[in-house]
């Protein structure tokens, strides 16, 4: 962080991490406590504070940005200067990237990805045009990928400025060295095309995976753009469509009169291409790989801009050669000769495949002083060990050449992967067993599951088959089955089947099948008993059945009407019915049931009540009623015939029963339970 920069910029801005630096500005990542949204926080370096000049600039170049509108470019939301004189932009904050970290990752795109990403830029550039902004350092750093794979163009105003990667001459010279224009290089006016060519540069990045020119220091690289040989892109990827191809030449023609007359033009080539449909350009493109002796390459003279007039133009051209001299004798001094001049000899050596090797060191004493290598990607995801290099560009194919000296981009394995098993349904121990053999830890989790999954794997993170990959000695998580859940069967007696519902479903279970049963003990539509007993663990969700009392058990009487009483009271005593007696005066021969109460053919619950047996003692001027009463039946003996009745007058009547019994004694044996 800046060493002078405070935790809360502005009394607005609290910085929440770095996110980038360069040599006139550090970017962070900061919160903004007025409308609690996260922004881009871009502060002007220290050292420029009391440049009187650069912060003009610094704050000009920030409101032309900030005036700009548009889908495809970076929202300027605030610029200002704090209290201890920090002076600072804040901008949209986009969290996907830039076009360069995709490119360095990924290498080349596929050309249709290309052409819309360009599209979008150029769309970007027309609306900073028509505003009378020129950009003046396109390069895929400025580009930015939104979560959605979109882009949105930024840094339309300082980054340029100064850094040690930027070009830079007061007043002419300005942009990054890769990417620069020729016209830029020579320190003239720059105008739109200007643009335009940078995003060719950009755009053959972006389809060859390379840089068209490349150098050892940024003159060298600046020189190329100027008289530099230009490799069709097609030649080092020839998947590149003829029409892409033709758009990419236009647009890195040297005279800015060659190129698109502006971003609306090249957008017009550029949805052709997308429409399979073949561009204007190819049609008008000029051959700028000119044959000529030992790979000679073409110096074109440098006109003005169209966007200045042609007097201004003119002026220049009759301007003295001594500038141009001096930056040849300047290139001359430190070894850059060879870009400043056409090249007499151009030396290809085929390129080495070093995918593969075990480091770059390795690789550094293979290619020896053919090539120089430089390490574009240091965190690739690979099967392969820590530090293998797992690709380069330019890639090694069809007896490819480059320039001696040259230099070739590889990525390196940062982290070692293999492929994640699929564990699932396995036991615990092989799981664990196939996981280790790879190189995994294992850590282990248990949920509850099916009774059938106890002990099996039924969950892994992260998933495995398929293409999973996950990094050598990276810890899986299986999460093995323990059976089901198991609660508590509540108690159910004496309750109604409705309230019984409830409360196992309060418990987690549900309510099984129905039965009836009668019962004497409990009352009609309660539960007598249930299946599983209450106070048992059973598996959550499982049911269980009832049995509902249906009342008591109903007995038919048996009618023994016209029977005599010791017949009757047997009769009645096998049915499981107690019994009372009663002698009434009749016309029946004494000993005869006259009726039973309830009568014969009433369905009855035997504890509930006695049959009430009336019985005849003969006519009424022999005996007077009386009754015994039997709440048991008597022991079972082989009924006797009833006496003939005698009238006399001075005798108890008997009964069928005086017989059986014969004293007081005997009734007290014939009394039985009666509820």
């Amino acid at each position: 962080m800046h060493h002078s920069l405070e935790q809360l910029v502005d009394n607005r801005y609290r910085i929440v991490k770095p996110l980038g630096a360069g040599g006139m500005a550090e970017v962070y990542l900061a919160h903004d406590n007025v409308l609690e949204r996260d922004v881009a926080l871009k502060v002007m370096s220290g050292r420029y504070a009391d440049d009187e000049e650069f912060v003009e600039r610094f704050k000009r170049e920030a409101q032309s940005a900030a005036v700009l509108s548009h889908s495809n470019i970076v929202s300027i939301y605030d610029r200002g200067e704090s209290e201890d004189g920090t002076y600072y932009i804040a901008m949209e904050y986009l969290c996907g990237g830039t076009l360069k970290d995709r490119i360095l990752k990924r290498g080349a795109l596929p050309p249709r990805t290309a052409a819309a990403v360009a599209l979008q830029i150029a769309e970007a550039l027309q609306a900073a045009h028509e505003a009378g902004v020129v950009h003046r350092d396109i390069k895929p750093h400025n580009v930015l990928v939104t979560e959605a794979g979109n882009v949105k163009v930024g840094d339309f105003g300082i980054a340029r400025a100064a850094s040690s990667s930027t070009m830079t001459r007061t007043g002419s010279i300005l942009g990054t060295a890769h990417y620069i224009s020729p016209e830029q290089a020579m320190g003239e006016p720059v105008g739109p095309q200007s643009d335009l060519y940078s995003l060719g540069v950009v755009l053959y990045e972006m389809l060859t995976g390379t840089l068209p020119y490349d150098a050892e220091t940024s003159i060298g690289i600046a020189m190329k753009h100027v008289n530099g040989h230009l490799v069709p892109p097609k030649e080092l990827n020839p998947e590149i469509p003829k029409g892409m191809n033709a758009v990419v030449m236009q647009l890195l023609e040297k005279n800015p009169k060659d190129r698109y007359a502006d971003a609306e033009e090249l957008m017009e080539d550029l949805e052709r291409v997308l429409e399979g449909i073949e561009p204007a350009a190819v049609n008008r493109t000029r051959e700028i790989n000119r044959v000529t002796p030992a790979g000679m390459a073409q110096t074109n003279v440098m006109s003005a801009s169209p966007a200045y007039s042609f007097k201004e133009d003119r002026r220049r051209r009759r301007r003295s050669p001594l500038p141009i001299l001096l930056v040849l004798l300047l290139l001359a001094l430190v070894g850059g000769l060879a870009y400043a001049v056409p090249r007499l000899v151009a030396e290809d050596i085929e390129v080495p495949n070093l995918v593969g090797y075990a480091s770059v060191e390795e690789a550094e004493a293979r290619v020896g002083d053919d090539f120089e290598i430089e390490v574009a990607d240091e965190s690739v995801e690979s099967k392969e060990a820590v530090g293998t290099i797992v690709d380069q560009r330019p890639r090694a194919e069809n007896e490819k050449t480059a320039d001696r000296g040259s230099t070739i981009y590889v990525d390196i394995s940062g982290t070692q992967v293999t492929d994640v098993p699929d564990v699932e349904g396995e036991t615990r121990e092989e799981a664990v067993r196939i996981l280790e053999e790879v190189g995994f830890e294992v850590n282990e989790d248990t949920e509850e599951s099916s009774a059938g999954n106890e002990g099996y794997v039924v969950g892994q993170d992260p998933r495995g088959g398929g293409d999973a990959t996950a990094a050598v000695g990276s810890t899986v998580t299986v999460t093995v089955g323990e059976g089901p859940a198991t609660v508590r069967v509540p108690d159910l007696y004496d309750l109604t089947p409705n309230t019984a519902r409830q409360d196992l479903e309060d418990a987690g279970l549900e309510l099984g099948s129905r039965t009836e049963q009668s019962s004497s003990q409990v009352s009609r539509g309660q539960i007598i008993s249930q299946n599983p007993a209450a106070d048992t663990d059973v598996e959550e969700g499982s049911s269980v059945d009832i049995t509902v009392s249906s009342g008591p058990r109903q007995t038919q009487v048996p009618n023994v009407v016209g029977s005599y009483v010791n017949e009757a009271t047997d009769t009645l005593w096998n049915a499981g019915f107690g019994y009372t007696v009663e002698f009434v005066q009749s016309g029946q021969p004494a000993g005869t049931v006259i009726s039973t109460n309830p009568p014969g053919g009433t369905q009855l619950d035997p504890n509930s009540k006695k049959v009430t047996i009336r019985a005849s003692e003969g006519p009424p001027e022999l005996a007077s009623a009386s009754f015994e009463e039997y709440e048991t039946p008597p022991p079972v003996e082989p009924p006797q015939p009833a006496p003939a009745p005698q009238p006399t007058p001075a005798a108890q009547p008997t009964s069928p029963a005086q017989p059986v019994n014969g004293t007081e004694a005997g009734k007290a044996e014939r009394k039985g339970n009666n509820k």
